[in-house]
């Protein structure tokens, strides 16, 4: 393998979990673009964190406003992730974030994160 060939385990790993996930609490036939969807927001000033509400809401860090935008997602893609966050939710930081969540309640958590419910 080349330096520059990409390593792609991780991340279909974590398509393929997602994806599970999905397929086990909304639609199986609907997971692998859901999926899509969800990895492709995961970019940039959005972090993909996981799914809640059965599934049915996904929670990105905002990295310009500093605060978990919820956010609805389907066949046709995530909704808005860009709002204005109120001061009042604003964080320091993920770390802030995580220590007020209980991470039982989640449907799922992306593997960066899972070590934080153990």
């Amino acid at each position: 393998m080349s330096k520059s060939t990409p390593k792609h385990g991780l991340f279909t790993h974590v398509k393929g979990e997602l994806a599970w996930t999905i397929a086990e609490h909304r639609s199986p036939s609907e997971a692998i673009t859901l999926t899509r969807h969800l990895t492709d927001a995961d970019e940039g000033r959005y972090e993909l964190l996981g799914l809640v509400n059965e599934c049915e809401v996904a929670l990105f860090w905002d990295y310009f406003w500093n605060h978990v935008v919820a956010a609805g997602f389907g066949v046709d893609g995530v909704d808005d992730l860009a709002r204005d966050a109120p001061e009042e939710i604003r964080y320091a930081g993920r770390e802030d974030y995580f220590a007020e969540v209980d991470l039982e309640d989640w449907d799922w958590i992306h593997p960066r994160h899972q070590w934080r419910a153990e």
